[in-house]
């Protein structure tokens, strides 16, 4: 029986064998035999890695969408019409890693969180009202593949919470987020450095305009990594108030001062206001001790920005003065109500009339929602494009409800407030300083991020979808952890 089992398996090994062997040949002749090896063993050993420690695939997901990666220069994989990035793969591998567990071995189990339900009806909705508006040809078959490629990061949220078991893969994943913020941050200040005239980084480098006003030599930095950069901040933050390391603690002081100098150039305003509004949060939620070393950190980061401010303002034609004072224009400019004026508000407007007409499941993904308006778009020039923004829109939450309508956007505001009381009612019952600093910093930012998602995409960018899948999972580890202890598991 034994031999007739491998001589059933025996033709198709060595089919799969020769055919492996005839696209290495195949590659050999093409490229650099060298290369080509040296792809194949640096390829097996990113394999091997991720099967050992997943979180790996994690991080490379996170290089991959939300760091200084062009994604265009990212290779691509074509299956018949369908084209996988890097990251594409790793999230496919890790999701399938999880069924092969599961099917194999015994004593794996599905991890099961308060958060699954909220996460899968919002997936399933999504798609639901795509492949209807495919159906009903009202949307493009590729640019709705595009769009489901991005909601698909949300499911980084189920590898990390069954594949992230030990606290080694958790340190891992930790430092390799905040390691990768850190490089983030300094290749923006670097490139805020250089300017415009040569762009080292993938997304918007561009001259800043504030109120119709251009400053000629201060440059906006909003480059994919910019979402990390933002979580790391307030985790960092965190972490610096509840930890008791004195040298680790000045460390990680200089590293919020590089990030925040990161996020200074961004010159986003609606992020500079949910910031404020975290730090009074903080100054709410922490007690004694931690509130107090809250404070002294504070004052020595007020006393750091004086001195600096000192030596920029002996040299008034500096670009650092220039930046300062740049920065406190468009702070002021946040109330100002025309800044939600113009292209937000007719935006706004033609949504609110599409989603009046298409309440239940909206209109799917790769949705064209709105007429031509030349107030928003722009015929090109002959030999070049238009600017067609039919399918964008700036308001997140109007977003959502366009392409998955109420159904999708319920479900995705029960998995934010599910997630937020979570994090809110747990985070002091960690015991560990370092990862009560992450949960409460992860809790904070993603409540930041849901206010400002009323002017900014951020439910479905490509940049966002994973990291707020990953540290929705990272919240629910250390939590679960933190329940086995309580129950003396």
């Amino acid at each position: 029986m034994a031999r007739l089992i491998m001589h059933d398996r025996l033709l198709p090994n060595l089919l799969a064998a020769s055919g492996i062997g005839l696209l290495v040949g195949i590659a050999a002749l093409i490229f650099s035999p060298l290369l080509v090896l040296g792809t194949l063993a640096a390829a097996a050993l990113f394999v091997y890695a991720t099967l050992k420690r997943p979180e790996i695939a994690l991080l490379g997901i996170l290089i991959a969408t939300a760091s200084i990666v062009f994604e265009e220069r990212l290779p691509l994989l074509s299956v018949g019409s369908i084209s996988l990035h890097i990251p594409d793969i790793l999230l496919l591998g890790s999701l399938g890693l999880i069924t092969i567990r599961w099917l194999v071995v015994p004593e794996f189990t599905i991890v099961r969180t308060p958060l699954d339900r909220p996460l899968l009806i919002f997936y399933g909705v999504t798609l639901l009202s795509t492949f209807i508006a495919i159906l009903q040809s009202s949307v493009e078959v590729k640019e709705a593949l595009r769009e489901t490629r991005v909601l698909s990061y949300y499911l980084t949220f189920f590898v990390v919470t069954n594949l992230v078991r030990e606290r080694r893969q958790l340190n891992l994943l930790l430092n390799g987020i905040f390691c990768l913020a850190t490089i983030v941050a300094a290749a923006m200040i670097g490139q805020f450095l250089l300017g415009d005239s040569v762009q080292l980084l993938p997304g918007r480098v561009e001259s800043l305009v504030t109120e119709g006003l251009v400053f000629e030599d201060i440059t906006r930095i909003l480059p994919p990594g910019l979402s990390i950069v933002l979580v790391s901040f307030v985790a960092i933050l965190c972490i610096l108030v509840v930890e008791k390391s004195k040298p680790l603690g000045l460390l990680k002081f200089l590293q919020c001062g590089l990030l925040g100098m990161a996020l200074l150039v961004t010159f986003l305003r609606s992020y500079w206001a949910v910031l404020i509004m975290v730090f009074f949060l903080l100054v709410y939620l922490f007690r004694g001790y931690d509130r107090r070393r809250l404070v002294g950190w504070s004052l020595l980061g007020i006393f750091s920005v004086a001195m600096i401010l000192l030596v920029v303002f002996s040299y008034p034609h500096s670009r650092a003065t220039k930046l300062i004072g740049s920065s406190i224009d468009r702070l002021g400019t946040l109330a100002s109500s025309k800044t939600y004026q113009g292209w937000r508000k007719i935006e706004n407007g033609y949504a609110l009339s599409t989603i009046a007409s298409h309440p239940l499941i909206g209109l799917g993904m790769g949705f064209t929602y709105r007429p031509w308006d030349s107030r928003l778009d722009q015929r090109g020039r002959p030999g070049s494009s238009d600017l067609d923004f039919r399918k964008f829109i700036h308001n997140g939450h109007l977003w959502i409800l366009l392409q998955s309508g109420l159904l999708g956007y319920l479900s995705l505001m029960w998995l934010s407030l599910a997630f937020l009381m979570r994090g809110f009612r747990y985070w002091r019952s960690v015991a560990n300083s370092q990862l009560k600093g992450v949960v409460l910093g992860f809790t904070l930012i993603y409540l930041a991020v849901l206010i400002a998602a009323w002017v900014n995409s951020t439910f479905m960018r490509w940049y966002w979808t994973p990291v707020i899948g990953i540290i929705m999972g990272i919240n629910e580890v250390i939590l679960r952890k933190v329940g086995q202890e309580a129950s003396g598991a």
